[in-house]
């Protein structure tokens, strides 16, 4: 189990009053020139109004001053979300891209998109198909297949589109890695251009334009555009109209596919979401007016979070389970009936594709149960045959969230190739850990964060050895990083107001997270299950105000919370309206023990080390190491009364965090001689004292002999 610690960011007092001020200002006078009034607003008037406004903004100003943005000219045009979208001709070849594709135009070439299979690579594909069939070109679109062509530009596509007569291949999400495949393009008289937005190799691809804001020599200023972004810009470019002109015309799709790839939603990429969300609410293409119904969101305002969790995943899922051709469809469809039936059919797609991912993690969750010795690994390898290789990278997501570290999930086909997809933590480079292996793979790429690889099955236990071995030495501990939370408040100083006001700072995603606060002594004065109990509703008192917070995915059972206890929350704030109005509502992210600090991350951090092996130093094993006399009061508390084993918080609270390390030792010890087990009791674990028949020595407990040196 892993532990974070929990990180108050520093606020300048000072810096939030001016911010507080400026913005109130501001507002106020917006206010009064929008008035109905024909007289000048009094002293009093602007005074009164000007006061209002701060106790509105305050909160506002605060979050600002947490992520250091406290020049008041900065903050106002980051309210604004008016960020000027550069020139796109000073992306890096793409006039030479604007120039053969207008010759392919006028000498009535046909022209091929070529996207990739996620919501990027679709809605690029969708959104430069449409602009160049707008301009009277010949052209169709293609994506690959996930199973049958994996990723990107491949040589039996080229042959395929040379041989259906096809004279330029434009690629959008993809080609930058496609080296191989531009020179067998070339072999067949097939021209191409490379639209992308992912890292290169050293070598570029030979082609008539390779247009990519992340090549080395690219002169534009802004490196964060998704394919969609990038497909977006050409369109600017071959219109020869400034950027903020195409927005009405197909901002929507850029912005879902700039929020789908969790790309960072500041500087040009905030202006152009920012914008494009609002076009989606009122958007005219009928495949996206059907998939707004679909999801319960049509004639509502929609959100990156709407984009995220109900828009992205249907589009995901079609390339995912089936092929992206379906979703594609649905994005270029201009029939009403047919939308609607093409939504729908995302939908199934996207049911299918949760409950295949439901049965993996259940598979290998039973997989870490038989084999727990896994859970000791510091990267987590897991195969089964036949898993559906288009959710493993979802189910490594899981696994990550569930063990706090790096986890690669592994499909193995019938001729005995394995397909992996694989998910990081912060300080842990993947592809790095993976590239030391590469003798034994048959392909990998990707980045730290995120790797695939392709690897025959006799290789796999000779491959989880390598990784750990690499991790041991190059990460010997693997500390959690904290959660950053942005402001401490006082409930009964925050009100519906200044929570709506919130807003202006989204779109919230990649490098703008929605606000975290931190709600400190409150108490919990309610427990309610949620959705049949998959989720938890609590109510949380601090002083003589309270909040109702959602806490989604906790189970009531599993919550090692009760009635009374006293605790910590990191919460989203929101305001939704009920019958009695606006409302404050909370969403929980964590709970601790109130006061909780660092060393239960870091101890616990110690702890999984030395359970793997890894040699720690002698104040190290000081700080951790109990003596025989706090592991009994280990076990005597467990005498008392039923403990959480998922979460043990609350038991390091009560024994004294600075006691975290040596806790989780005496609980190991215990477990390791038989005297204690963690026994499952309506979907959670806690731990049970196990009856024996004879005297158990703690000396022999393998965690202790290791502290010991044996």
């Amino acid at each position: 189990m892993t532990y974070r610690a929990w990180n108050l960011k520093t606020l300048d007092r000072a810096a939030v009053r001016e911010l507080t001020h400026a913005i109130a200002e501001q507002n106020t006078e917006e206010l009064e020139y929008h008035s109905q009034s024909e007289e000048p607003w009094t002293e009093a008037q602007y005074n009164a109004t000007l006061a209002a406004q701060q106790k509105e903004t305050a909160l506002l100003a605060g979050i600002l001053a947490a992520r250091g943005i406290t020049d008041p000219t900065e903050a106002l045009t980051l309210l604004a979300g008016e960020e000027e979208l550069t020139d796109p001709m000073l992306l890096t070849d793409m006039d030479k891209a604007c120039a053969r594709i207008l010759q392919a135009i006028d000498n009535e070439e046909t022209i091929v998109v070529f996207g990739d299979y996620d919501v990027d690579g679709v809605t690029a594909t969708a959104l430069l198909y449409q602009h160049l069939k707008g301009m009277g070109a010949n052209v169709k679109c293609m994506l690959p297949s996930r199973e049958g062509d994996g990723y990107g530009l491949s040589k039996n596509a080229i042959q395929s589109i040379h041989d259906k007569g096809c004279q330029l291949i434009v690629t959008v999400d993809n080609g930058i890695a496609a080296i191989e495949e531009a020179e067998f393009a070339a072999s067949l008289g097939v021209d191409l251009i490379v639209t992308d937005h992912h890292l290169p190799h050293e070598v570029l691809p030979k082609a008539v334009a390779v247009v990519d804001p992340r090549r080395a020599d690219d002169t534009s200023p802004f490196k964060g555009l998704c394919g969609a972004g990038v497909a977006f810009k050409l369109c600017a470019a071959l219109d020869g109209c400034p950027p903020e002109e195409m927005l009405d015309y197909c901002g929507d799709l850029a912005a879902v596919g700039t929020v789908a790839d969790v790309m960072p939603l500041t500087g040009e990429n905030r202006t152009l979401v920012k914008a494009g969300l609002r076009q989606l609410q009122q958007t005219d293409r009928p495949g996206l007016m059907a998939l707004l119904e679909e999801v319960g969101l049509a004639g509502k305002p929609v959100t990156a979070e709407n984009v995220s969790y109900a828009i992205a995943p249907r589009i995901n899922a079609a390339g995912r389970m089936d092929s992206a051709v379906t979703a594609l469809q649905l994005v270029l469809c201009e029939d009403e009936d047919r939308a609607a039936e093409l939504a729908h059919r995302l939908t199934e797609i996207n049911v299918s594709r949760q409950e295949t991912e439901q049965e993996i993690v259940k598979a290998a969750q039973e997989l870490l149960d038989r084999e727990p010795g896994l859970l000791e690994d510091r990267v987590i390898l897991l195969w089964g045959q036949n898993w559906h290789p288009g959710v493993i990278g979802i189910v490594a997501s899981r696994l990550v969230e569930k063990t706090g570290r790096p986890v690669i999930v592994v499909s193995i086909d019938e001729n005995g190739e394995g397909k992996g997809s694989g998910r990081s933590v912060q300080g842990f480079n993947l592809h790095e850990c993976i590239a030391s292996c590469a003798d034994l793979l048959l392909r990998f790429g990707g980045h730290a964060m995120a790797a695939g690889l392709s690897v025959r099955a006799e290789n796999l236990p000779a491959l989880r050895r390598r990784m750990n071995d690499w991790a041991a030495r190059e990460c010997p501990v693997l500390y959690t990083p904290p959660l950053e939370c942005d402001l401490s408040i006082r409930l009964d100083r925050v009100t519906v107001e200044s929570v709506a006001r919130l807003d202006q700072l989204a779109p919230y995603g990649a490098e703008n997270p929605t606000p975290v606060f931190l709600l400190e002594k409150a108490v919990v004065e309610g427990i309610y299950p949620v959705s049949e109990g998959k989720h938890c509703r609590l109510r949380l008192r601090q002083g003589n105000a309270s909040i109702y917070a959602v806490w989604f995915g906790m189970h009531p059972e599993q919550l090692p919370y009760a009635m009374g206890d006293v605790v910590d929350a990191a919460l989203n704030l929101s305001v939704y309206e009920s019958a009695r109005g606006p409302q404050l509502s909370g969403r929980v992210i964590e709970l601790h023990p109130a006061g909780l600090g660092h060393a239960v991350a870091e101890q616990t951090a110690l702890v999984q080390a030395l359970r793997r092996g890894t040699p720690l130093q002698d104040e190290q094993k000081k700080l951790i190491a109990p003596v025989r006399g706090e592991i009994i009061t280990v076990y005597r508390e467990l005498q008392t009364r039923r403990w959480h084993a998922e979460d043990l918080q609350p038991l390091f609270a009560k024994l004294g965090e600075q006691q975290t390390g040596k806790t989780l030792v005496a609980l190991t010890a215990l477990e390791q001689v038989g005297l204690i087990a963690a026994v499952e009791h309506g979907g959670a674990k806690f731990w049970e004292l196990v009856p024996t028949a004879g005297k158990k020595n703690l000396a022999d407990a393998p965690i202790l002999k290791c502290l010991e040196g044996e």
